[in-house]
């Protein structure tokens, strides 16, 4: 990929223990940073998750222009004092960020829809590679998965995010349409072995999520 794509920066957050209760406060301080990434050169978008089933769960999704953009923001000393530093604070970090493999409209990661209901819901799975495992050989398998889940009514769209940081993970960031259109798909006997057909090559972890808020439905819905 080249320094052009554009980048999906992945941020995973988890409520330290002390903070458990402080999901509220953390909703709080997103809307801090949303207000200063506004402003920066490069933003297409962001969006806040919460977990369905594990609300200390959260993951802030940032859409960019390019790499470029991307380092500009997360290089400022003085933007990750005055706005990123609270996350740490209240919980455990980690990210991988990376430009877009998979998907249409690659940008703004909705497919041909232009931006879900607020019932959406966001299935988020993180693959990472096996010692020896080819890399070609898993894209092709996800891409393979892919065509059967995209014949379910209440898909929205999806990116495959691959991290620039560790060559062996990977994101896919999945749109539903809710959770009541996803969990069928997910209890499916062709779901359980195209699980079975990737975990040959990736360690494979997922979670369910709502959108807590997302820049571009807010955007859309103020005109």
């Amino acid at each position: 990929m080249s320094e052009n794509s554009p980048v999906v920066a992945v941020a995973h957050f988890v409520l330290k223990e002390k903070h458990k209760a402080k999901g509220a406060e953390f909703e709080k301080a997103y809307l801090k940073y949303k207000e200063a990434v506004a402003a920066k050169d490069g933003l297409l978008r962001t969006a806040l998750l919460r977990g369905i089933k594990e609300p200390d769960n959260f993951v802030i999704l940032t859409w960019w222009r390019d790499a470029d953009a991307h380092r500009t923001v997360v290089g400022d000393w003085q933007f990750f004092t005055a706005v990123s530093s609270r996350f740490v604070y209240l919980a455990a970090i980690t990210s991988v960020h990376g430009p877009v493999l998979a998907g249409e409209n690659a940008a703004n990661g909705l497919g041909e829809l232009a931006v879900p209901s607020a019932d959406a819901a966001v299935a988020l799975t993180t693959f990472t590679l096996r010692e020896g495992a080819d890399q070609q050989a898993f894209e092709g398998s996800f891409l393979g998965h892919l065509s059967f889940v995209k014949g379910h009514e209440g898909f929205l769209g999806h990116q495959l995010v691959h991290s620039n940081r560790e060559t062996g993970a990977y994101v896919n960031i999945g749109w539903w349409s809710g959770p009541q259109a996803y969990l069928p798909v997910l209890q499916s006997p062709e779901m359980a072995a195209d699980a079975k057909t990737m975990a040959v090559h990736a360690e494979v972890k997922g979670g369910l999520y709502k959108a807590v808020v997302d820049s571009a439905r807010t955007e859309v819905a103020s005109v």
